[in-house]
């Protein structure tokens, strides 16, 4: 979904073509073609693949809200085609927190208590903002959603470099050095439970 930044297409090359697929739901006044979404996953439920993971780019994200707001009861939709959606929301801090704090409140509130959602807690941005950690935190108890983190590790170290590196080009695990990999795995082991 994220065809406006490919972000996940370049960082998730190392799936294969036949796992990955990008698709664009934006049309030329950048305006998410809501019934394309409806129309895509009720096509994508019928795969043979047991999860599928959709990351949406920052147009499509804006937009989702208004789909599960006003164009549909996403809640009765999911049931119908037999689709479990869970929502998970990445949380950056700096000059970002306030636009993610917002986006994951609005999603929330359309979402009704009716889904599952995790705030995923960069660790990396949070670093030099401790109370916004701790108000994130806060937040996601009042809202009663769950709260994850993840990326504690240092962006500027030789290990944090090698990681975003692969991260950027799409290395599975076995491509990356034998420091960064075994890094990565401890990231992947603590905050994903990625054996």
């Amino acid at each position: 979904m994220d065809s406006s930044t490919k972000t996940s297409s370049r960082q998730l090359t190392f799936l294969g073509e036949d796992r990955l697929e990008s698709i664009s739901l934006i049309d030329k006044r950048e305006v998410l073609v809501r019934d394309l979404f409806v129309g895509y996953v009720e096509s994508v439920i019928e795969s043979s693949f047991p999860e599928i993971f959709m990351d949406f780019g920052a147009p499509e994200s804006e937009q989702f809200p208004a789909l599960i707001a006003r164009d549909l009861d996403f809640k009765t939709w999911c049931d119908e085609v037999g689709f479990q959606a869970v929502f998970h929301i990445i949380m950056a801090a700096g000059g970002a927190y306030r636009p993610c704090g917002e986006y994951l409140e609005k999603m929330v509130a359309v979402l009704g208590g009716q889904f599952e959602v995790t705030a995923w807690e960069n660790l990396n941005t949070f670093k030099q903002y401790p109370d916004l950690s701790n108000e994130l935190a806060s937040k996601c108890q009042a809202m009663e959603i769950q709260h994850e983190r993840f990326g504690d590790f240092d962006a500027n170290s030789l290990l944090g470099i090698q990681i975003l590196d692969g991260i950027r080009k799409g290395y599975g695990l076995e491509q990356y050095k034998p420091g960064a990999r075994i890094s990565l795995r401890k990231e992947l082991r603590e905050h994903f439970g990625y054996a």
